[in-house]
């Protein structure tokens, strides 16, 4: 995915409000590419846009790129018929809320099989081969008795077991490029280390990831590089290990200074350097045109030239 000078605005009646601006992000395969930032940075808004789903719900959204290609496909100009195409064929979309996500009068078997119907080619549509294939799609996901599991319904299952049903339902159509929507929020520390583990062996077999989260000890152990957005702009960007222990940005600084220095973060790697890190801007930052910061940020005078 390559994404060059992105802007995204919202049409409600006579108001128009600008969310996103100029934000750029590429991810290459086998990739995860973590967005953070508060609620309202414009990480959903960022997430959604890669789906082809800014404009829903009332608004009209209006979407400018320079170079906007996803999954291989220069997505500039197309309507929803063709991003209809795209999803699950090529692109999958994992939420947070796998409860609300899985209809409750529906089989596991059932919902996860409704991708197959945008896959490419239409493969293996008879009911033999849709088995065969939701119940290959729940195993790489995680779940046991993967037989069992298909004729279950989401009551039935665990939040763990609910999540990687959500996960099978996107990886069935071996899509290109993974959105990953605080996948791990509503699960206990023990179930989501497991999902997050899932998430980076398919990471590990050449899945791009799209991963919006607000929690940087997920992100840690799951992501390889990390775009910071503030007001819809992205102020820092970097490998995963130099982003949380070495923030450059005040704003980044305050985000891992809030991680909870008495939780565990239950991976190692980047997320044990979360424990102890010192946000004192250690590397020098060049903040971006619109930076909210950038007259109080003691890391951008240092990188600016002298007027003495």
């Amino acid at each position: 995915m390559a994404i060059e000078d992105l802007e995204v605005g919202f049409v409600r009646g006579a108001t128009a409000v600008a969310v996103l601006h100029g934000v750029s992000l590429t991810i290459a395969p086998g990739e995860c590419v973590a967005v953070v930032g508060e609620s309202g940075a414009g990480k959903s808004v960022l997430s959604r846009a890669v789906l082809g789903l800014a404009g829903e719900g009332g608004s009209t959204a209006t979407v400018r790129a320079q170079r906007f290609d996803v999954a291989g496909h220069d997505v500039r100009g197309y309507g929803q018929r063709r991003w209809r195409r795209l999803r699950g064929s090529r692109v999958g979309l994992v939420l947070q809320d796998a409860l609300g996500s899985l209809d409750p009068l529906r089989t596991v078997g059932a919902e996860v099989g409704e991708t197959l119907a945008a896959r490419a080619g239409g493969a293996r549509t008879g009911r033999a081969g849709r088995r065969a294939a939701v119940e290959q799609a729940l195993a790489d996901a995680g779940l046991d008795l993967p037989a069992v599991r298909a004729a279950q319904r989401s009551g039935d299952l665990s939040g763990g077991m609910r999540q990687r049903a959500l996960i099978a339902s996107a990886i069935i159509g071996s899509p290109d490029l993974l959105v990953l929507d605080e996948p791990t929020t509503a699960l206990d520390a023990t179930v989501a280390a497991g999902v997050l583990a899932l998430l980076g062996r398919l990471r590990d077999g050449g899945t791009a990831m799209l991963l919006v989260s607000h929690d940087l000890r997920a992100v840690a152990r799951v992501a390889d590089r990390v775009v910071v957005l503030e007001n819809g702009r992205v102020v820092e960007e970097g490998p995963t290990a130099q982003v949380l222990q070495a923030p450059a940005h005040p704003y980044t600084q305050r985000l891992v200074a809030a991680v909870p220095r008495g939780a565990k973060p239950g991976g190692g790697g980047a997320a044990e350097g979360l424990q102890g890190v010192r946000v004192r801007g250690r590397r020098r930052c060049s903040p971006p045109p619109g930076c909210a910061a950038a007259t109080r940020c003691r890391a951008a005078a240092r990188s600016s030239p002298s007027t003495t």
